[in-house]
């Protein structure tokens, strides 16, 4: 049991994202009586527990501490840790395989453990990658096995959607459900998923509030540094789109407008590069390194071996001459340009 109500009134308000205020005005009490349950200074009345638990959209039982699906931390780490041990860079597809399968078993004796739900979700949306005959077709001899993984991870993650006050677990539970539904081409069932995502349309982000909000509470050299943190978000979540462009320009795309695609996306990241502070560094490595990977698969494809190769050297010359990246890191970007280079030999 959490001994502590406040700290649980607390998470599940910000998961509503409510303030203290606004959580008072909708039971009907004080501002300073929901600071002081947060706090832990005084408890809210029995009678409160009820309407406390339905404004927060929780059981009361969660309220309370006594949630028997809450998260293991322990048994979470051990869950991960088995995954990390099992995955098998030389045989991708086996290993996905095996991980679904050892997921689904602990997400049947822990159904609650919503961080390991999130991670089937996520590890069965790659695996369906592999399945897919647009892409891998791995695993048609086995069709009915991967199936039923399928649907048990769309049955699991749809609890959790339904259950979990986490917004940010929820948001990635329902991505990962949109590709598994994707690579079996439901697109309609997809798209039940895509539509409740964020989306870029609407740039009224939480992110742009927070920084004003430093600004006007703490004055411009404490918003420099939140700054910093908005423009790593900002790079990830862009670094994340320009992953799949250059990956689906890179192999289904004409030589010519690949290798434009992905010379412009590179200018776009040494634009970044110039302020390191404003990216993070993997995702910065992880893009570069896969941008250059793509734009070598456009290239062989195309019979440009000796442009492949060109790229691959002007690569590693580049990278090297990064200041603000370890050696360490160099040497584990390298090794993992060669890998996928190694794992996809007749493309490159």
């Amino acid at each position: 049991m959490d001994n502590s109500i406040g700290n649980n009134i607390r998470t599940f308000r910000k998961n509503k994202g409510l303030t203290q205020e606004e959580l008072a005005d909708l039971l009907n009490v004080t501002p300073q009586a929901v600071s002081r349950w947060e706090s832990a200074v005084g408890m809210p009345d029995v009678s409160m527990l009820i309407p406390l638990a339905q404004t927060l959209g929780v059981s009361t039982d969660a309220l309370l501490g006594y949630d028997m699906i809450r998260e293991d931390d322990e048994v979470t780490q051990r869950i991960k840790d088995t995954v990390s041990g099992m995955w098998d860079d030389k045989d991708r597809a086996g290993s996905k395989l095996k991980i679904c399968e050892y997921l689904s078993t602990e997400t049947n004796i822990h159904p609650g453990n919503y961080e390991i739900v999130k991670e089937y979700a996520q590890e069965t949306a790659s695996l369906s990658m592999y399945w897919d005959d647009k892409l891998e077709g791995f695993f048609r001899d086995d069709n009915e096995h991967i199936m039923s993984i399928f649907k048990d991870c769309i049955k699991k993650g749809t609890y959790l959607i339904s259950h979990c006050n986490d917004r940010t677990l929820v948001e990635k539970t329902h991505h990962a459900i949109a590709w598994i539904y994707i690579h079996m081409r439901e697109f309609d069932k997809a798209k039940e998923h895509i539509s409740v995502l964020p989306e870029l349309t609407t740039t009224r982000n939480r992110e742009v509030l927070e920084m004003e909000s430093v600004f006007f509470d703490k004055g411009f050299d404490a918003m420099k540094e939140e700054i910093d943190k908005k423009n790593v978000l900002m790079f990830c979540a862009l670094a994340r789109q320009m992953y799949f462009v250059s990956q689906n320009y890179g192999w289904w795309g004409q030589k010519d407008e690949a290798v434009e695609m992905c010379s412009w996306i590179d200018k776009i990241l040494e634009a970044y590069a110039t302020r390191p502070e404003s990216i993070d560094k993997k995702s910065y490595l992880h893009v570069k390194t896969m941008n250059a990977y793509h734009e070598m698969v456009a290239l062989n494809k195309a019979g440009e071996k000796a442009l492949a190769k060109e790229v691959y050297d002007g690569f590693v010359k580049d990278l090297n001459s990064k200041d603000f990246i370890s050696d360490e890191l160099k040497k584990e970007t390298i090794e993992t340009l060669d890998k996928e280079i190694s794992y996809y030999s007749k493309y490159t």
